[in-house]
């Protein structure tokens, strides 16, 4: 992709959804996103990934300055399903989740995180009842914290409360355990 380092690239809709639906980025805030390379006035549809990585730092710094950053790319990562399933992309996505339930949901994590326009391993596995192991393998942009809010946020939509626990952080590898 045209402007990206790495040839990575994030969904506009990703944006749209945490950004503006979610965050309602105005004043600095909207300011220093423009800045780093997204302008909330005016979305596109494909962003390198360099931006969206710029632009969840000057969310944390401005929508969550109190709080470290494992906890506020959680806190982003809820606030990124949400705003998400606002999105026309994400609606059609919100349609199928309640139908599913929360254990169909889980199985097709890998199928979701496709909609992202880089490919790494991604794995489920069940460890118990309501138990999942999410494993993402070779991420060069890994955000645990993120995933772990928005699987939080997405499973809700499923009609369960979930709570997600990074068991394991390294480097481009990460695992998420889930239950409800």
């Amino acid at each position: 992709m045209q402007g990206s380092f790495s040839g990575r690239a994030t969904q506009g809709s990703f944006f749209e959804g945490l950004f503006i639906r979610s965050l309602q980025a105005s004043g600095d805030f909207a300011d220093a996103l423009r800045n780093c390379g997204f302008d909330p006035s005016q979305p596109r549809t494909i962003y390198p990934i360099e931006i969206w990585n710029a632009a969840l730092e000057v969310a944390w710094h401005h929508r969550y300055p109190g709080l470290d950053r494992e906890s506020a790319y959680r806190e982003m990562g809820r606030q990124l399903a949400l705003g998400f399933l606002q999105t026309w992309m994400g609606k059609v996505v919100d349609m199928s989740l309640p139908m599913l339930g929360p254990d169909r949901l889980v199985t097709r994590i890998p199928s979701l995180i496709a909609l992202d326009t880089f490919r790494y391993d991604v794995k489920v596995a069940p460890l118990g009842w309501r138990h999942y192991r999410v494993s993402f393998r070779g991420d060069p942009d890994a955000k645990p914290d993120l995933m772990a809010g928005l699987f939080e946020a997405g499973l809700g939509r499923a009609n369960c409360k979930a709570t997600a626990e990074v068991t394991m952080r390294g480097g481009r590898d990460f695992d998420i355990d889930l239950r409800w």
